[in-house]
């Protein structure tokens, strides 16, 4: 109703103009003459273009705020099943459920789009919103959030880490988590970072989850293995530390070498002690590389 009232308006001030024109005696074909063709139609028409380009603009706004919210809920409820793995070689691509990065394409082509039009005082929050948008382009789209593992013995790497947008949500954790499952068993590296070694803590707490804990790295275990298998690859990861490690003491149960009660049960601790025994006699004398007759993936 305004915007008809405004155009009325405008009509009626152009008529008083041309009767006062009129009045000084020009011509106003002369003056129409002078002016683009349909000038009112065309006024009329650009007031009413840029005023649907504004509303459009906010509502788009609207909708690349709905779409971070959901996006954001959606990643923090993410369970470790629903990551994907591609792998190829020692290399394991993470891929984000279909769900999320469907929406954060249509977030990214929506910012992109308000960004062009220069209508991005809107979106809240802006920075959040233009770093995911900015990820997506270069890591998501072309999935190249990636990790590698040290084969056979399965030692894991995450040299890049996430992308910004993606901190905060426990997804390292996850991830790790679902590596281990796909592998059966892995190890953490002895000069990992911080954020690793915290990674490797919360996984020690998981039920699920079976461990052998060192001084300075840690062996985890999927539960569901077979005895055999428990028995293959915890005996090879003594067999490592007698063989790579300097020190020539033997290592102690509950002081040097940590196992968890489900997987020490499992072994038998008798048998165990017996294995920490013959292999440290015995290490220095194999010239057989750790894990290399087990493969890196169990059940294979």
């Amino acid at each position: 109703m305004r915007y008809l009232f405004g155009m009325r308006d405008l009509i009626t001030k152009i008529i008083r103009e041309e009767a006062e024109v009129k009045e000084m005696g020009i011509s106003m074909g002369k003056i129409r003459a002078s002016q683009p063709k349909n000038y009112l139609v065309k006024s009329l028409k650009d007031k009413e273009e840029g005023q649907w380009l504004k509303a459009a603009l906010k509502e788009m706004s609207e909708e690349c705020n709905k779409l971070y919210f959901e996006i954001d809920e959606s990643l923090k409820n993410i369970s470790w099943e629903e990551i994907e793995l591609h792998e190829q070689g020692k290399f394991f691509y993470i891929v984000l459920p279909s769900e999320i990065r469907k929406k954060m394409l249509e977030l990214t082509e929506t910012y992109e789009e308000l960004a062009e039009n220069n209508y991005t005082n809107g979106l809240v929050p802006l920075n959040k919103i233009k770093q995911m948008a900015e990820d997506y382009r270069e890591f998501i789209q072309p999935i190249w959030v990636w990790m590698y593992i040290d084969q056979p013995r399965n030692r894991t790497h995450f040299p890049k880490g996430l992308p910004k947008s993606l901190l905060g949500y426990n997804l390292g954790f996850k991830i790790y988590r679902k590596l281990l499952n796909f592998l059966g068993f892995m190890q953490s590296e002895e000069n990992a970072t911080k954020d690793v070694q915290e990674v490797y803590r919360k996984l020690l707490q998981m039920p699920s989850i079976n461990a052998v804990v060192y001084k300075d790295s840690v062996l985890l275990l999927e539960d569901g293995l077979s005895k055999d298998e428990v028995i293959d690859i915890v005996g090879d990861s003594i067999y490592e530390r007698y063989l790579t490690k300097a020190s020539s003491r033997k290592l102690v149960l509950n002081r040097s070498i940590i196992v968890s009660s489900k997987l020490l049960k499992m072994i038998g601790e008798t048998r165990l002690l017996n294995m920490m025994y013959e292999l440290f006699y015995t290490a220095k004398k194999e010239k057989r590389v750790p894990f290399e007759d087990l493969g890196y993936k169990m059940g294979e």
